[in-house]
């Protein structure tokens, strides 16, 4: 790709990562700890970065697959094994881990993927250093989900989600919805979702999210448009709403960049940044075997 094209990506994505006026204004002590790993849920870029490459590169067949993320405050590689024409259509098993300072996760599940919808369930274990379970409350302030009252948060989460897309007015209108039921939580606690960023009562929480990305050259490697969504939690009887911009750029057919951020447009707690879903900003690289071109970038 030409040097301005890859450019005008960083730029782009240099421009997410900056927080709006009024939240650069907040105390500094209110910008938010290193994720545990980025977010588990496809922000539905993933569906619309599919490549034809991946459906002509080789015809259906067993694989192994790895997708690498690198963000600006995460590393997280996934790796899939399955069968079918990876990254495009398949089915089969999928994994990542993923460690810091602060904590971990690991998550298994199953995964079936069409070019235009996929669908996936499995469980994660989250497991955190500094982060505890938390008294209920009706609402909760930054400093509330930093109090050492409960035991360290650990827990397993199990998730099915369903997201897809259809061309719509020169680019594509999409969507994710996704179902969580938290188990292994003490009785009586609320818990900070480190994920998710947001405070729930196990254990049941949803969260769907719908966008548009326009293609902004003839190609569609570059991509940007914006999002909404809302986390829903029974047990606080809470909704949580979150808009932002959404950014995508094919670099290579092997490596993307994505920008994916979502402030709190409306939510029953005090959280700040915290509360914000800042986590996907960086760069995404695919592998697998069988690839006829496998060249790197």
């Amino acid at each position: 790709m030409a040097p301005r094209r890859t450019l005008a990506a960083a730029a782009a994505l240099a421009a997410l990562a900056l927080p709006p006026a009024g939240a650069r204004a907040q105390d500094p002590a209110d910008l938010p700890p290193p994720a545990v790993d980025p977010p588990p849920v496809p922000s539905g870029v993933d569906l619309l970065q599919k490549r034809s490459y991946w459906a002509r590169s080789a015809g259906a067949r067993p694989f192994v697959s790895a997708v690498m993320d690198l963000g600006v405050i995460y590393y997280r590689p996934s790796l899939a094994v399955g069968f079918g024409k990876p990254h495009w259509s398949w089915l089969g098993i999928e994994g990542y881990a993923s460690v810091s300072p602060s904590g971990g996760a690991e998550y298994v599940g199953l995964r079936a993927a069409l070019p235009g919808v996929e669908i996936r369930g499995g469980a994660r274990y989250a497991f955190s250093r500094s982060q505890y379970f938390l008294e209920p409350r009706a609402s909760y302030t930054r400093r509330d989900t930093e109090l050492m009252l409960g035991p360290l948060s650990r827990y397993v989460a199990g998730e099915i989600e369903v997201s897809g897309s259809i061309p719509l007015l020169g680019g594509n209108l999409f969507g994710v919805a996704t179902g969580y039921a938290v188990l292994g939580a003490p009785e009586g606690f609320t818990l900070y979702e480190e994920s998710l960023h947001t405070v729930m009562k196990p254990p049941y929480l949803y969260r769907a999210r719908l966008g548009f990305l326009g293609e902004m050259d003839r190609y569609g490697e570059l991509r940007l448009g914006a999002a909404a969504e809302v986390l829903g939690n029974p047990g606080r009887g809470s909704v949580i709403v979150r808009i932002g911009p959404v950014l995508a750029v094919s670099l290579t057919h092997h490596l993307d960049a994505v920008g994916t951020v979502m402030v709190v447009a409306a939510t029953p707690d005090q959280l700040g940044l915290l509360g914000a879903d800042l986590g996907q900003l960086g760069l995404r690289y695919r592998w697998a075997t069988g690839d006829r071109w496998p060249e790197f970038p």
